[in-house]
């Protein structure tokens, strides 16, 4: 099925996922995880158990990750891209995100979430197949799939504010994210 653009108030919704990132490049990146390997020769590290990838305000959380590195002559290793599987969560101070693999491309500065996804915005939810944040633009997109599954549509409800003196805003809770979440860094 060809990619669904979602509806005007959609987009604002979807709209702050990638623009409530950091600034490509900010700050360090922080994993964290029960085990890890690596893997020199392949330019390639392995995470698992309560993987926490954490830079500034955000945070990638999965089962399992490989982050994938380029071995440049001078002996640095520049990250540039993390795979990630299991129960996958994207994090920012706004919303959750959540879906079964995600690939996160530093180089490009583009998230990408699949199957079963379920984009979190205070009470407001939306759910397809495929999510696509290109965090420098500020633009993301949520697709239905290929129409095998469920319906292959995505899906939004949006919720009103309350108005009036009296209004008192709405109490969402967020989703349970698994894990532990990030250890502090000793030092």
């Amino acid at each position: 099925m060809t990619c669904i653009l979602l509806a005007a108030a959609a987009a604002l919704a979807l709209g702050g996922l990638a623009a409530a990132q950091p600034a490509p490049g900010q700050g360090p990146l922080d994993i964290s995880a029960d085990d890890g390997e690596v893997f020199d020769a392949e330019g390639r590290l392995v995470y698992t158990g309560d993987v926490n990838v954490v830079r500034g305000d955000t945070r990638l959380r999965a089962d399992r990750i490989e982050a994938f590195f380029d071995r440049s002559e001078g002996g640095g290793r520049d990250l540039q891209r993390i795979v990630a599987f299991g129960e996958v969560y994207y994090i920012t101070p706004t919303e959750i995100a959540r879906g079964d693999r995600g690939v996160y491309d530093l180089v490009t500065e583009q998230i990408e979430l699949t199957g079963s996804v379920v984009l979190t915005q205070g009470c407001n939810v939306s759910t397809g197949e495929r999510l696509t944040a290109d965090l420098n633009g500020g633009s993301a997109r949520l697709s239905g799939g290929d129409g095998e599954g469920e319906d292959g549509r995505v899906r939004s409800l949006f919720f009103d504010e309350p108005e009036g003196e009296a209004a008192q805003p709405r109490d969402c809770p967020p989703p349970v994210i698994p894990g532990r979440g990030p250890r502090p860094f000793p030092g």
